[in-house]
């Protein structure tokens, strides 16, 4: 199963040693014709893999000392079924697809248990004889009870719904068309709650989209009495401040809606301090506070030779993790890529061309911590680079492991065969601990952080791409 928690807590009390851990790797598969694969979870004492083999789909199960020991076919539909999720729960998994059948395109959910047996089934929704494909995105709870899927219908409507994973049920559908709609433009953000809420966030940026004001709407569905809730929230100076970035998550322990973000005011190359955003549950007010970075904090990332504190560029919200007293921790990361052309001398002498390459860099790491007050609590930086090229940065940025005492970012020292795996330790005050954890050198491993899941407090399994074979990882952290 995946493992989740309902909010976390960062102990002041969390041990000091850190470097001790367990690694289990499996037997290797080969990509064929595999479209795709994605680790379902550990059930049972199996760690499943599903594969997407073009024309078929198959679910591969490894024992507990990762000897793979059987893989089985599953039917979907016959008619080209299109794989839009895979949701985990304590002893089965679920995998949500769509397809055509009779010109009507249906959305369906498929149970499984440990021994991939399909043990329900239900349709989730009959969306009749559309004329085209829709763009199907899945958003799971906290408690991964919940599913929520929604696409966008002629550029204007919220066409959502939400599922029952345990009781295998549509909860409700609703069709939402909102105010000043531009598909093109808006950045829309999902979530939903434990209790099968939505909460949807239209972002309208007045940088991007040169419209009047920088501010975003917030739905929530169904709200007391069954209603659509709608909240206009603006930026505190809508005419020089505008949202850089912005990541939203659902508290269901405080039963609030919760944010962090990057702002800008003079160019939307460059964020220059960050912000904490929240809405109460039938709330009709929100809090917003706003936080510019420290002239020591960006320095800390971009050094000493700065002469002015004018922001910082490339950066994005990677995770936003939610603290039980409500609030928040956000953790940034450097990251960008840049294409260029490389000549080959050869090639020119005869044709003159040249062929694109993508490099890409995802560097620093840092951690902003705000207090339930929206006041800041504390900032730290930790020190990374790693880059790539070609690759769509497959193996580079972390994996974040959350455990009720503690946090650990874990990444890929550098992005080549030979390798060392780090760690931070994120301690309740801000202090980071560094500490090798293993070197691939000896395990022909080439870790997919990015894709690892977490199955245990302190156990996560961890994808490895090496030469077009792929095993995976099993690491218990001590």
């Amino acid at each position: 199963m995946r493992f989740t928690l309902p909010f976390l807590f960062i102990s002041l009390f969390f041990g000091e040693s850190l470097t001790a851990q367990q690694v289990l790797v499996s037997d290797e598969f080969q990509l064929r014709s595999d479209l795709d694969y994605e680790v379902i979870g550990e059930l049972k004492g199996q760690v499943l893999v599903f594969r997407d083999l073009t024309n078929t789909f198959e679910v591969q199960g490894f024992d507990q000392n990762m000897r793979s020991s059987w893989t089985k076919e599953i039917e979907l539909q016959k008619r080209s079924p299109e794989v839009l999720a895979i949701n985990t729960l304590d002893e089965d998994f679920t995998v949500f697809f769509k397809h055509r059948i009779s010109g009507a395109t249906k959305l369906r959910a498929n149970k499984y248990d440990a021994s991939a047996n399909v043990v329900d089934t239900s349709v989730i929704a009959d969306l009749g004889s559309i004329f085209f494909n829709p763009d199907v995105t899945v958003a799971r709870s906290e408690d991964r009870s919940k599913v929520l899927l929604y696409y966008v219908e002629k550029q204007k409507v919220l066409q959502v719904y939400v599922f029952d994973n345990k009781t295998m049920e549509t909860l409700w559908t609703k069709s939402i068309e909102p105010d000043d709609f531009r598909w093109a433009e808006d950045i829309i953000h999902m979530t939903v709650d434990n209790m099968g809420r939505m909460h949807a966030v239209i972002e309208k940026d007045s940088y991007r989209a040169r419209r009047n004001s920088s501010h975003f709407d917030v739905y929530q569905y169904p709200m007391e009495g069954g209603l659509l809730s709608l909240q206009e929230v603006n930026m505190e100076d809508p005419e020089e401040m505008a949202i850089y970035d912005l990541s939203f998550v659902y508290d269901n322990k405080n039963k609030r809606l919760s944010a962090g973000g990057f702002f800008y005011r003079r160019s939307s190359v460059k964020a220059e301090g960050y912000f904490f955003f929240t809405l109460a549950d039938g709330g009709l007010r929100h809090k917003m506070t706003y936080h510019p970075f420290s002239e020591a904090f960006v320095e800390s990332i971009l050094g000493k030779e700065i002469r002015r504190n004018r922001g910082l560029e490339e950066i994005k919200i990677q995770e936003v993790v939610l603290r039980q007293d409500g609030g928040i921790l956000i953790i940034g990361e450097e990251a960008r890529n840049y294409q260029r052309r490389l000549a080959s001398s050869s090639r020119l002498v005869y044709d003159g061309t040249a062929r694109n390459i993508t490099d890409f860099y995802y560097n620093d790491l840092f951690a902003l911590c705000i207090n339930p007050d929206g006041s800041p609590d504390w900032t730290t930086v930790m020190h990374k680079k790693q880059y790539s090229q070609d690759d769509f940065g497959a193996f580079s940025s972390f994996f974040l492991v959350k455990n009720p005492a503690s946090l650990r970012v874990i990444f890929n020292d550098e992005i080549k065969y030979e390798n060392t795996v780090s760690q931070y330790a994120l301690f309740s005050s801000g202090r980071l601990d560094r500490t090798s954890l293993l070197s691939t050198a000896n395990l022909n491993l080439r870790l997919r952080f990015r894709d690892a899941i977490q199955v245990a407090p302190n156990k996560m399994l961890v994808p490895s791409e090496r030469r077009n074979r792929v095993r995976i990882a099993k690491i218990e952290l001590d």
